[in-house]
């Protein structure tokens, strides 16, 4: 079965163009062109993906994407952000409330297939292991893709769970950023030692008790992180 990609864009034309080069590489797209009924429409076809801009006629891409990420349903649907808004300031914001990707105008089409196979099979790939890893208060479920704090069950974004299920697979090593770019990231281009430090931050904010004062998920000034188990 073909995947579905929810294309969220006001521009006919540049619907148009994204509808055709993700059509011929085998996908579904559906499209939507306001904020107003998009949350609606990704509950009701349950997309596999979301390219979604950010200056739309009604409103803000931003807020759709706070809206999706709040839906159980739909927390862990890969969103990739299109649009001509590059400044640093939008990157980072677009990937703190929990974009997986974010991609300039203009871009090649190209490009942006390749980076939505990689999403796809990120988001489709089997578990390394399917037994629930626990360390602590902290326990992951990687058949399930779900964690866990305290019994809880935390949202965390398709890369966050790659990112924690990494640390916990790997307690009291250092990693620099470049190491945690190639091992979470891979060869994605436009994606730097910030977006690291990002996704640790809204990381820490899920499983720490006090995020500014981390105990488990640890800074190595100059360098890097280190996951200390915790007690």
């Amino acid at each position: 079965m073909a995947k579905t990609i929810l294309v969220v864009e006001d521009d006919q034309d540049l619907c148009s163009l994204l509808e055709y080069n993700l059509s011929r590489a085998g996908y579904e797209v559906r499209i939507a062109n306001q904020v107003e009924g998009t949350l609606e429409i990704a509950q009701s076809i349950g997309p596999d993906l979301i390219l979604l801009d950010v200056m739309l006629p009604d409103g803000d891409g931003f807020d759709i994407c706070r809206l999706l990420r709040a839906s159980t349903a739909l927390a862990e649907v890969p969103i990739l952000f299109l649009t001509a808004r590059g400044e640093e300031v939008d990157r980072v914001l677009g990937l703190e409330i929990g974009g997986d990707d974010y991609i300039t105008k203009p871009f090649s089409p190209r490009e942006l297939v390749a980076r939505v196979k990689v999403h796809l099979r990120r988001k489709g790939a089997p578990a390394a292991a399917p037994e629930a890893t626990t360390s602590g208060p902290l326990e992951i479920d990687a058949s399930a893709r779900r964690a866990f704090v305290n019994g809880q069950q935390i949202a965390l974004t398709a890369t966050e769970f790659r990112l924690l299920e990494f640390f916990l697979a790997n307690p009291g090593k250092v990693f620099s950023r470049e190491m945690l770019l190639e091992t979470i990231w891979g060869h994605e281009r436009n994606v730097t030692p910030r977006n690291v430090d990002v996704h640790v931050r809204r990381l820490r904010e899920q499983i720490e008790e006090s995020p500014n004062d981390p105990k488990w998920l640890q800074t190595v000034r100059g360098f890097g992180y280190r996951f200390e188990i915790p007690a």
